[in-house]
């Protein structure tokens, strides 16, 4: 789902990343506590908004890392 397919990747890492230098800026939040917001912000965001926008436009998500032509005898119910 992270993947240049996803559209809201990018938006995702740029809010992630000001997030992360405004908490360095403006708190004194510990390393680790701003880097577990800028992966929540950057990591999970954009892969949770993209499966809830393909569930609202009636679209089936996609696992990209199967490929369904790999193996034809694959059944796909799987």
């Amino acid at each position: 789902m992270i993947s240049a397919g996803n559209p809201y990747v990018l938006p995702s890492v740029l809010v992630g990343a000001a997030v992360y230098l405004g908490l360095s800026f403006l708190t004194d939040a510990s390393v680790l506590v701003r880097v577990a917001v800028l992966v929540a912000i950057a990591g999970v965001v954009p892969v949770v908004v993209n499966r809830v926008a393909s569930a609202v436009r009636g679209e089936e998500a996609v696992d990209s890392g199967a490929d369904p032509e790999a193996d034809p005898d694959a059944d796909p119910e799987q």
